[in-house]
């Protein structure tokens, strides 16, 4: 039996939450490639269509990844027309990203994408469960997020758990 394949009573906490992440990432990535992104593009459509226009070093500070994955992440997603960015006129350090509207026309069928797999994830289990569940992962996600980072992310992470992201993820 390969380490993928093991019997998930036998693992421990740490290695359970590791596979489970994994997998909902592996499901996020395929409805992500479904309607035309990568899984990251997804993330970052999501915070600009609650902030449009905010600078790119705040994009990388909000999904916790470095500026650097955040600016290759941006110009994939620029040459492929979801975003532009732009000097700021009034500070020309600062670098601003901007929803195009090809991104604003499909913000529905992205959080449509990112609503099955909720319902995906949560359909085995009660409403009472989830609850639990939500609750549990917030503390989780409070002890172990990196202080000074907002509380406020994307609805879903799928998968990025730990905080790793392939090259090719993004």
């Amino acid at each position: 039996m390969s380490k993928r394949e093991q019997d998930p009573r036998k693992l421990t906490l740490g290695q359970l939450l590791s596979q489970v992440c994994r997998l909902t990432g592996d499901r996020l990535r395929v409805k992500m490639e479904e309607i035309g992104l990568h899984k990251g593009q997804g993330f970052v459509l999501f915070h600009l269509w609650h902030h449009d226009g905010i600078p790119q070093n705040v994009i990388a500070h909000a999904l916790r990844v470095s500026p650097a994955t955040v600016t290759n992440t941006l110009k994939r997603m620029e040459r492929d027309g979801w975003i532009e960015r732009r000097r700021d006129p009034d500070d020309q350090r600062i670098v601003r990203v901007y929803l195009t509207e090809k991104a604003k026309a499909m913000r529905e069928e992205a959080r449509e994408a990112f609503r099955d797999l909720e319902r995906e994830v949560t359909s085995v289990l009660t409403k009472d469960e989830r609850k639990t569940l939500q609750g549990l992962l917030e503390k989780l996600h409070e002890h172990l997020a990196p202080e000074g980072h907002p509380h406020h992310h994307p609805p879903f992470h799928g998968g990025q758990c730990h905080g790793h992201r392939r090259k090719d993820e993004t």
